[in-house]
């Protein structure tokens, strides 16, 4: 007689089983919602990351072009990192904003709305004395950013500096000139047309109070200061009650001034005569035209005048031109003696 099992067992197996399959299609339903879910995380995950990304770039482009402050940059725990930052952004930008501008020439002193008008001249003086030796200064003027100072220094020449005093747009001049041997001040003074003046630029109706106010400050931006030469300042420089005030404080002060002559008519060197100083007027501009091959026709001049009468001042600007002009210009440069303003 054959034996087979007994319900209770085959109930048993087969309720078993069919609680493993069960079991078995949970885990894979479950498995697949998981895989799903994750899945889905992964690359919700991915597109965040990649926003996030985009939002960076987007933020740095921002600050890379915007006008920082501190006011503008986000909380750090590392203030002093914070601080370097702002610095070194603004710095960038006005990097970027003084190469984006209009680039500095002689006839933006002297006739900033008539582009291809000439120079004020020079004034006659008497000859070169035989066997006296020729000497140019050559000044640089606006000075104001580091880039400026390294393209000067990049000639080679003792080329003379002359510093704008401090702005919101160059707010480091000061600081620079501070680590050069020896500078100048470019005093910024009314012009007769002219609408960027620089913040205190000096006017004509302006008290000697207010003039030597300005005078003392910049002494003390400017502490080695012994020459200063006007940016713009054809109004100021004709009018002889306004430099009777301006040149009467820089004696005081043991400053000396020199006349970029901005306008035929100025009255520098009667009132200079006055007070019983030397006057000390710029000959040749170097850079009122563009153009090399321009700025290298002026130095010509400026050797020539040397020669002629013995000294001779040049004023240039810390352009591309100007610079490469100089460079290219130190075989004819060689016949003169390249000095400071204090040794003519």
């Amino acid at each position: 007689m054959s034996k087979h099992p007994g319900p209770r067992k085959f109930f048993s197996s087969v309720v078993i089983k069919k609680i493993i399959w069960a079991l078995l299609i949970l885990l894979l339903f479950i498995g697949a919602l998981f895989l799903g879910y994750f899945l889905g995380f992964e690359q919700a995950e991915k597109e965040l990351k990649h926003e996030r990304e985009e939002t960076q770039k987007l933020i740095e482009q921002i600050q890379s072009i915007a006008k920082i402050d501190e006011s503008s940059v986000s909380v750090s725990s590392d203030m002093k990192h914070q601080d370097d930052e702002i610095k070194r952004l603004r710095s960038e930008l006005q990097a970027l904003l003084s190469k984006e501008g209009e680039i500095p020439r002689a006839q933006h002193e002297y006739a900033p709305k008539e582009p291809k008008a000439p120079p004020p001249p020079s004034e006659v003086r008497p000859l070169r004395p035989s066997g006296a030796e020729a000497k140019l200064v050559i000044i640089i003027d606006d000075v104001s950013y580091a880039h400026d100072i390294a393209a000067i220094h990049s000639v080679g020449l003792p080329l003379v500096m002359s510093f704008l005093p401090p702005s919101p747009r160059h707010d480091d001049s000061a600081l620079l000139a501070s680590k050069e041997n020896s500078y100048m001040v470019h005093l910024p003074l009314e012009a007769i047309d002219y609408n960027a003046e620089e913040p205190y630029t000096l006017h004509v109706s302006d008290s000697e109070e207010k003039i030597a106010k300005r005078i003392s400050e910049l002494k003390c931006l400017y502490p080695k200061v012994r020459y200063m030469n006007n940016h713009t300042g054809s109004k100021f420089t004709s009018d002889t009650a306004a430099m009777e005030r301006l040149l009467g404080i820089l004696k005081k002060e043991n400053i000396a001034f020199v006349d970029s002559r901005t306008i035929a008519a100025t009255k520098v060197r009667q009132v200079s005569e006055k007070y019983g100083l030397r006057y000390l007027g710029r000959d040749v501009f170097l850079d009122h035209q563009d153009g090399v091959e321009n700025v290298k026709h002026q130095i010509k001049e400026a050797v020539e005048k040397a020669q002629k009468y013995g000294t001779a001042i040049a004023i240039g600007h810390p352009r591309p031109d100007t610079i490469e002009a100089l460079k290219q210009s130190r075989g004819l440069l060689s016949q003169v003696k390249l000095v400071g303003i204090g040794e003519i």
